[in-house]
């Protein structure tokens, strides 16, 4: 159960929280092609169904954490499309397949989202760590 879902959904237009990447793709659902407009920040992949949706603060209509998932190319002529991608989570068994625009946003997008765990690991490390500084600093400043 994901508990604060509205405040993730938020953060995907929030333009204080880095956008590593956005873009036009499109997700299969029901053997169809929907279109879609995906933003990659942190670990967490926002899908809007236009780009004016995310300026205007508008919620996604899927919000994917990029945690515990192989990210893998499929075989095109088994999906019929060019450009696919397939986001497969361990745990649940559940999958998503896109297409991208073309080869370099293809690439972009499978490189990226296979580094976003560790890239928000990372980040999540330096935060403790600078609020750890910090704590250590004011216990400092307060004993003198």
């Amino acid at each position: 159960m994901l508990g604060n879902a509205n405040s993730l959904c938020r953060l995907g237009s929030d333009s204080t929280f880095e956008r590593r990447f956005a873009g036009s793709l499109q997700l299969q659902q029901d053997f169809r092609w929907r279109p879609a407009y995906g933003v990659l920040k942190a670990n967490l992949l926002f899908l809007y169904n236009r780009a004016e949706e995310e300026q205007n603060q508008g919620a996604p209509f899927l919000l994917l954490i990029i945690e515990d998932c192989f990210i893998e190319l499929c075989d095109e002529n088994k999906i019929g499309k060019d450009f696919t991608f397939e986001i497969k989570f361990k745990t649940t068994g559940r999958s998503f397949v896109f297409a991208a625009e073309d080869f370099k946003s293809l690439g972009r997008w499978v490189s990226l989202l296979t580094i976003s765990p560790m890239d928000y690991i990372q980040l999540s490390k330096q935060s403790f760590s600078e609020q750890i500084e910090q704590g250590q600093i004011r216990t400092l400043e307060t004993k003198q």
